[in-house]
């Protein structure tokens, strides 16, 4: 017997279902040995011999299982031909095309477990339980993978969602190969994939790659995210602690065979200089990357039985940082750029991390660790704004440079990162941030081409200075993104996080939401024709676009001392809905004031700052059921399970 499922959805049972070609029900192509009822928007499917396990068969399609294991969540990407995985909580059958009109297809298993494999044809599920769920939603879902969903209503906002969910779900989840492709690898836990183009490299790098997956997965923050995190943070310390030279040094990449590259040097183009490729960039980042976790999950136990490997990543970091306080750090982010020295951005990172460090050491109550820390942190940050030469202040030029080279020699075309940070991090003086502020306004069309380039002037850069791979870094990249995001969320300049959203949307549109590694080389350099080069379905942008979106334009992150931040820089009314436990939120945002509801089922903290929308306002009324006053821009309050408080301004 043969039903079409759409008529299913209106009449009930069914022994077998099959889809006809052209039926409206798009990539679930037939349901085997079972009952199929209707129940509410799902499928209840109820196994109907007992000895025979129900079997589901999709086209065009690809997959992607949740399973629990060792209690905690793994994520089991399936796209290529052949591929099977088991999965014992959850399974989503995707449309291949981002922007197909076909639904795709939530199983959820309360019991039993199931089994996928990738055909030529599309995916076949096979499924050992009594009855599951069957689900509906987008081709690319607005949820985490557990169905919590995310909604953005404002003007623009459906845009932004679509390629939130997009971005997730083409590139964000199906990095992960731990027990898939990696499950053989040496080093499996925590690796993920740069590019899903795995022709262009297979490697996991937890040089600079790492530290933007992080941010990615921490701003959508689903328990399976945080999981993945913490162990991309223990595969570094492993890696780290691995150290054939026993420095504890974090290195560029490990590959499949299990190789590690801790030490990396490129030469530059006309051959006269030579530079190390990241060798302090992983040590910092990791410091950083440990504290967010920290934040996210509050697990004290997991932070103490770690600190001895950030202290590692900090000793290497201080054995190369001079009596004057300044890190010699060679490349920092950029692997094409040689720079043989101090590095403005490694410096004003460092001073943050080790400021980071010094905290977390307090929180365990290691008071003269901290102490040491933050004494080596206020050094590196007075370093960072002193004035040439023994500094990184170009008081002549009113800006900071971006590298002194061994033979102090200072390097400087209007370096992106090198400018914003020390403003950023706070550590500029008040002349020195007008100045800088000033500096990025007048240079906005170079920086803002496309979100963000590395610097105003990248013609500029001679031979001596590009690397032997050529001019690959003097463009714009997520990496350069997320930290003019963080300087522009610092400026409340919420106009050009929403622009620099928009277009990185816009781009991911033309292609199926997939992003190249590089953009805008069609400029000074790369002269063809094409904005994109590099690798492609890159992760860089598709995870920054989350962090940048999240954290930065709707204002959510989870600080150390409350369970939410709220401190949005929306430019239009409307709302923002984050099923996802690690918020579970609702706000609204109207001429009449600002309305957030607590959607968990108990009581929480948050941290609630209006200042940067449009109230023009220093007071607001707090009503809530519980409380009731008057209050600035920036509040904290506790709510209980589904309450919610509103602020009026006071004008």
């Amino acid at each position: 017997m043969k039903i079409l499922i759409a008529i299913l959805l209106f009449c009930g049972v069914s022994t077998q279902v099959t889809a006809q070609p052209g039926s409206a029900d798009g990539i679930l192509h037939s349901i085997e040995n079972a009952n199929v009822t209707r129940a509410g928007e799902n499928l209840l499917v109820t196994r109907q011999d007992a000895h025979t396990p129900i079997e589901m068969i999709f086209t065009h399609c690809q997959g992607l299982g949740i399973q629990y294991e060792e209690n905690q969540w793994w994520v089991l990407p399936i796209s290529t031909t052949g591929a099977q995985v088991d999965a014992n909580r959850e399974l989503w059958i995707l449309p291949l095309d981002a922007t197909s009109k076909d639904r795709s297809w939530h199983i959820r298993l309360t019991g039993g477990n199931l089994s996928a494999k990738k055909t030529e044809a599309g995916l076949t599920v096979t499924l050992h339980a009594e009855n599951v769920t069957l689900s509906r939603a987008e081709a690319r879902p607005h949820s985490d993978p557990f169905g919590h969903r995310f909604s953005l209503e404002f003007a623009g906002g459906s845009e932004l969602e679509e390629a939130l969910a997009a971005f997730y779900w083409g590139t964000v989840l199906p990095s992960v190969v731990e027990k898939t492709m990696a499950a053989n690898f040496p080093y499996h836990n925590g690796y993920v994939l740069s590019t899903l183009n795995v022709s262009s490299y297979v490697g996991s790098y937890p040089a600079v790659d790492h530290e933007f997956q992080i941010k990615g997965r921490l701003a959508i923050g689903s328990e399976a995210d945080l999981d993945i995190v913490r162990r991309m943070i223990e595969l570094q310390f492993k890696l780290m602690n691995d150290d054939p030279e026993v420095l504890y040094r974090a290195p560029t990449s490990v590959q499949p065979d299990g190789r590690r590259e801790y030490h990396v040097r490129r030469n530059s183009q006309d051959n006269q200089q030579n530079a190390a490729m990241f060798p302090l960039t992983g040590d910092i980042e990791v410091i950083e990357e440990a504290w967010r976790y920290y934040e996210a999950k509050k697990d004290a136990e997991w932070l103490r039985s770690n600190i001895e490997s950030l202290e590692h990543a900090a000793g290497w970091i201080l054995s190369n940082t001079d009596q004057y306080g300044r890190v010699w750090s060679d490349v920092y982010y950029e692997d094409q750029v040689i720079k043989d020295g101090r590095v403005t951005q490694a410096q004003a990172f460092a001073a943050r991390v080790f400021v980071l460090l010094a905290g977390m050491e307090n929180l365990l109550g290691r008071r003269d660790e901290a102490a040491r820390f933050d004494e080596a942190s206020k050094k590196m940050a007075d370093a960072l704004v002193a004035p040439l030469p023994m500094g990184y202040w170009d008081a002549k030029n009113g800006r900071f440079i971006d590298w002194v080279d061994r033979d102090g020699k200072a390097h400087d075309h209007i370096h992106l990162l090198a400018n914003e940070l020390p403003v950023a991090f706070g550590y500029a003086t008040a002349e020195q941030a007008a100045l800088v502020r000033h500096l990025i306004d007048t240079n906005a069309e170079e920086f803002e081409r496309f979100p963000s380039f590395v610097a105003a002037k990248i013609a500029d850069y001679d031979k001596a200075e590009i690397g032997s791979g050529g001019p690959y870094d003097l463009c714009a990249a997520g990496r350069y993104w997320y930290w003019d995001a963080a300087f522009r969320e610092s400026q409340e300049q919420s106009g050009v996080l929403l622009d620099q959203l928009k277009t990185v949307a816009a781009e991911g549109a033309k292609n199926g939401y997939f992003m190249s590694e590089r953009y805008d080389m069609d400029h000074v350099y790369y002269i063809d024709g094409k904005d994109a080069h590099g690798a492609e379905k890159y992760y860089e942008y598709p995870n920054v676009f989350a962090a940048v979106l999240i954290e930065k334009l709707l204002g959510l992150t989870v600080p150390g001392d409350a369970d939410v931040s709220v401190a949005p820089h929306l430019m239009s009314y409307g709302s923002v809905e984050f099923g996802i436990p690690e918020y579970a939120l609702r706000y609204s945002y109207s001429e009449d004031g600002f309305v957030l509801q607590n959607l968990s089922d108990r009581p929480r903290r948050y941290k609630v700052d209006l200042s940067a929308l449009g109230f023009a306002a220093t007071h607001y009324g707090l009503k809530s059921r519980s409380q009731s006053g008057t209050v600035g821009a920036r509040s904290t309050l506790i709510l209980s399970a589904q309450e919610a408080a509103r602020w009026t301004p006071v004008r």
